[in-house]
């Protein structure tokens, strides 16, 4: 289960790094002025911090939820929520990650954050549930 979070976690990294560094050439002040570029370490370390934030929780906090006692109480008094498991699972996740890393990026001044985490996760889940159908990797 650890090498098969690592390699994705190396995979999200791969595709989303790049994402957050290109939102972060963008920063504004709060009345909108750009602010002068930080460093490529600045910009590097953020960018892995929004994914490694969250990339953890979305591997194995969120889906002990689904394995939950809260979880079965609630299949037991819906039982079609059974049928949509892994589909609510990643709704969950994904919302989660996309939320969290916009809050990063508004805190870091970025402007359109949900846009920027959106197409970060969007491309991330999106290349990885596409490489798990042609490979089933990982």
């Amino acid at each position: 289960m650890i090498s098969a979070w690592f390699s994705a976690f190396v995979f999200t990294q791969a595709l989303e790094m790049p994402i957050y560094l290109m939102a972060f050439r963008r920063r504004v002040d709060a009345r909108g002025e750009p602010l002068p570029p930080e460093s490529l370490r600045w910009r590097l370390g953020f960018a892995f911090l929004a994914s490694m934030a969250t990339h953890p929780y979305v591997w194995f906090v969120i889906p002990a939820l689904f394995s939950s006692r809260l979880w079965l109480q609630m299949v037991a008094q819906w039982p079609g929520l059974l049928a949509w498991r892994y589909e609510l699972f990643f709704i969950t996740a994904e919302s989660f990650a996309v939320l969290s890393e916009a809050l990063l990026l508004r805190a870091l001044r970025v402007p359109r954050p949900l846009l920027w985490a959106l197409v970060a996760n969007a491309t991330s889940a999106g290349l990885g549930m596409l490489m798990r159908e042609l490979t089933g990797w990982p």
